[in-house]
């Protein structure tokens, strides 16, 4: 899922030659949908860190493996996928934010993820970084591990869209139980 992701945002930035040299975009500035996500990655840095600490790596895998099959992937991206289709030159910064949103994402899980996935995450670090040179570092194995920006959490919000992740859910079980197809 992750790399889907990865792909995703690999095949539409190269479209738009997206390298990350834009001036980042305030997240005051961004969609709701971003700052959510931005706020979830926050949850999960400081969740992960939780679980490195008490040294339980299965338990920081599955938040990790959470947050990307069901935050990022099956809520964030669909969601936002018309974004990425967007023509560039509509005078809005919302294609520009979400992808300086999805890049951060999987930027920051590949960092997460690298003490249980070494090989995977630092090849995915490196797919990211050799097009933008954000980092400057080769290697997601160089990198500080992230740090908790409490100024980026909104509970609020998160809870907002956790109501909204439940109503969708039990809206498209009752079409599943009638039998009634879903378009997307």
């Amino acid at each position: 899922t992750l790399y889907n992701t990865y792909q995703l945002f690999a095949l539409y930035a190269n479209l738009d030659g997206f390298n990350y040299s834009e001036v980042e975009v305030p997240l005051n500035e961004r969609p709701e949908i971003d700052r959510w996500i931005i706020s979830k990655l926050n949850s999960l840095i400081k969740e992960v860190d939780n679980h490195w600490a008490e040294y339980e790596p299965t338990k920081a895998a599955r938040a990790i493996q959470d947050f990307v099959s069901e935050q990022l992937s099956n809520w964030y991206v669909r969601l936002c996928r018309r974004r990425f289709w967007k023509q560039s030159n509509d005078g809005s910064n919302d294609k520009l934010s979400a992808y300086q949103t999805l890049y951060t994402c999987i930027e920051t899980v590949a960092v997460l993820g690298s003490p249980i996935a070494p090989f995977f995450m630092d090849q995915l670090f490196m797919d990211l970084n050799r097009i933008t040179s954000k980092s400057p570092f080769n290697s997601v194995h160089h990198c500080s591990f992230p740090t908790l920006k409490k100024n980026e959490l909104d509970r609020a919000l998160e809870s907002r869209m956790t109501i909204a992740q439940r109503l969708s859910s039990l809206a498209l079980g009752l079409r599943k139980k009638e039998k009634i197809r879903v378009r997307q």
